[in-house]
């Protein structure tokens, strides 16, 4: 029986040796995890939107508290909560463009985009992701910016074309050896398309 004892009080002490540290790295780091992760979602916003980035997240954070506005999302009455979306105003604080996130299933893990609209509500100013988990040099280049750079100026629904060949304003070139992840990205951008036609028209809060 002391063995027994002895042997789960030496488990238990293992235990918290090993993890307080851990958890007290987490503790420490939280807060700055969070102010990262506020930062890189306001960067991919603006870019999304068409703007330019300033180099400096201090000065990023600047433009897009004097240009964006989050929308308060719609309740859900079924399926998962709405995602967030942004009104990007001009100088005027008139309705310059929109931003959409959506996520989605990929192939190993979710993808959550960032889609940018102009103020039409169509066309689309930009395309940033902010999580994605696909393979290394095939389906995680959806983050190269000749992917993502495709994408502006053109309106959906979209269909996929071979990579390199040539892309009418409804297609986009799919990565070659990634036929599930571009097909995802596929279904998250027409799935945000779609919603877009809900937004309010321009000029309206």
């Amino acid at each position: 029986m002391n063995k027994r004892v002895s042997l789960v009080l030496f488990t238990i002490a293992v235990t918290v040796v090993f993890i307080a540290p851990i958890s007290f790295a987490y503790l420490l780091t939280r807060p700055i995890v969070a102010l990262n992760e506020e930062v890189y979602l306001k960067r991919a916003v603006l870019a999304a939107a068409g703007l330019e980035v300033p180099a400096s997240n201090a000065d990023a954070k600047a433009l897009f508290d004097g240009r964006v506005e989050a929308l308060p999302a719609p309740a859900a009455a079924t399926g998962p909560a709405p995602e967030p979306v942004y009104r990007v105003n001009d100088a005027s604080g008139a309705a310059a463009g929109w931003v959409i996130t959506r996520t989605g299933p990929g192939l190993w893990g979710d993808i959550t985009a960032v889609v940018g609209f102009a103020a039409d509500r169509q066309r689309l100013s930009g395309l940033e992701f902010l999580k994605q988990s696909e393979t290394p040099g095939l389906g995680a280049r959806i983050g190269e910016r000749w992917f993502k750079e495709q994408f502006r100026g053109k309106r959906g629904p979209f269909s996929t074309v071979g990579e390199g060949e040539p892309a009418k304003e409804n297609e986009f070139d799919a990565i070659t050896g990634a036929t599930i992840t571009s097909g995802a990205v596929k279904a998250i951008v027409n799935a945000v398309v779609s919603a877009a036609g809900s937004l309010p028209k321009e000029g309206t809060p």
